[in-house]
């Protein structure tokens, strides 16, 4: 009896080895880099805004993202209903394919879902890369409309801001006086981590296709 009960256990060991390899082998196919960058991606919209805009010291301060605009003149808060309908349906849109993206990673576990963890994968990977670079464009466009205006339309003020980032200052001549107000502009931190993510989104995409390259 002692004898049995020896080779039941010492042949149970290789199975659980096997078991635990496949295991490991599994997790390992997971696409990390895509599961990390969906997290980023759902926290997203809750980090705050991007960009920020101050004229004077605080007169005029104006705080841009994509998921929302926060502007106060003398303090007076400013906001529009319809936009913010606008911004919260960008903000879903964008948890929703936070979503996919970790969805398609963690099914990359298996060569069963292999086939919808790519398209999961193809499909959200890519998109915070354009929306950020949408949002950098916007902001390129805006600022060189704004430093022509001048020029172009006889205003009796100098402007000249900041490419995105950096100090400057507005001036205007009145009675013979020249008024100067300071001008500030910057990134906040949730800019950088929507870089982030756009960037890791980009790792998980070329990393998914070489995880099952013949399915590709």
């Amino acid at each position: 009896m002692q004898i049995s009960k020896c080779k039941i256990i010492h042949g149970g060991v290789p199975g659980l080895m096997s078991e635990t390899i496949l295991e490991w082998a599994g997790w390992r196919k997971v696409n990390w880099p895509g599961v990390i960058a969906g997290a980023l991606v759902i926290a997203l919209p809750f980090l705050g805004t991007w960009w920020q805009f101050m004229l004077g010291t605080e007169a005029v301060t104006m705080s841009l993202s994509p998921f929302g605009v926060e502007m106060s003149i003398f303090g007076e808060a400013i906001s529009s209903p319809l936009f913010w309908w606008v911004c919260l349906g960008l903000k879903l849109g964008v948890v929703y394919l936070g979503v996919l993206l970790i969805a398609g990673s963690v099914l990359s576990f298996s060569e069963r879902y292999a086939v919808i963890a790519e398209q999961f994968v193809h499909l959200s990977a890519r998109k915070l890369l354009w929306l950020v670079v949408a949002f950098v464009a916007m902001l390129l466009i805006v600022i060189v409309l704004m430093n022509q205006s001048s020029g172009l339309f006889g205003l009796p003020f100098q402007l000249q801001l900041p490419y995105l980032v950096g100090k400057s200052s507005v001036s205007a001549g009145v009675e013979g006086m020249r008024l100067a107000t300071a001008i500030s502009m910057n990134f906040t931190q949730a800019f950088a981590v929507a870089v982030l993510a756009a960037a890791l989104g980009i790792v998980a995409s070329v990393y998914q296709k070489k995880l099952y390259p013949k399915e590709q």
